[in-house]
């Protein structure tokens, strides 16, 4: 899954306009981030770890503790995957300086 379907996933549940648009913004600026190597693995793993505990529990309030970290982290590593493969596009089009499909 890449990182838009990842984030209009998690973004689902939550009802508030407002909160989603902060939350993708946040996700995406993290891609930004991340794509130009100004920050490494670990810092955009905690990052998103914090934002998606968040929205977890936010939206999941019967779930506990132990269950929103186990699906966070689990959510965290999917983001992870989509982010690698999303900055190895964007270094293949930089480099050969060809459109994004």
């Amino acid at each position: 899954m890449g990182v838009a379907e990842l984030t209009i996933e998690l973004i689902s549940s939550i009802r508030d306009p407002e909160m989603r648009v902060n939350v993708a913004s946040t996700i995406n600026y993290l891609l930004d981030v991340y794509s130009s190597g100004k920050i490494n693995e670990d810092e955009i793993r905690d990052d998103l770890f914090e934002i998606v505990q968040t929205v977890f529990s936010s939206t999941m309030p019967d779930k506990t503790k132990e269950e929103i970290t186990k699906m966070s982290k689990n959510k965290v590593d999917e983001f992870l995957r989509a982010f690698k493969m999303e900055g190895l596009l964007r270094r293949a089009v930089s480099k050969y300086r060809v459109p994004m499909p």
